[in-house]
């Protein structure tokens, strides 16, 4: 019986001291909450238009939906906003997004098809994305 008890009394003494160390470090462990990464590719306005417009005619998955219809959020806000400024098809304007969204976004347009001719036009958007990427990394 007396080796019960102190078997008791350990183990009430363990979780207690758990317990207790787990409130202390909770609170120095706990990550910030982080900022999203904000990138700004620009691209010609005719450009954001006909990216809009491609992934489109992309096939998704059901738990793509999300993603897809905030990408083309993103982009026709973008678009319609700058007709609304006054700029022209041929002007140059930022799309501000979040990292995720430029992912997605990439992710979108690899998978679908594309004319031969349209292969620049492809190339010039996705290195405006990979060069806004980079410039939204911290210098070393």
């Amino acid at each position: 019986m007396q080796k019960f008890l102190m078997a008791m009394i350990v183990v009430m003494c363990a979780i207690g001291g758990t317990a207790v160390n787990a409130q202390t470090n909770q609170s120095s462990l706990a990550p910030a909450p982080q900022q999203p990464v904000m990138i700004k590719p620009k691209m010609k306005l005719a450009d954001v238009k006909a990216v809009t417009q491609f992934i489109a005619g992309v096939d998704i998955r059901g738990t793509e939906v999300d993603a897809y219809l905030d990408t083309r959020k993103i982009l026709t806000e973008t678009a319609e906003a700058a007709a609304k400024s006054g700029k022209r098809d041929e002007d140059a304007i930022a799309v501000e997004m979040r990292l995720d969204q430029a992912q997605n976004l990439f992710t979108l347009m690899q998978r679908g098809q594309l004319k031969g001719a349209e292969a620049e036009k492809w190339r010039e958007i996705v290195a405006s994305l990979q060069e806004a990427v980079k410039a939204a990394q911290p210098s070393k």
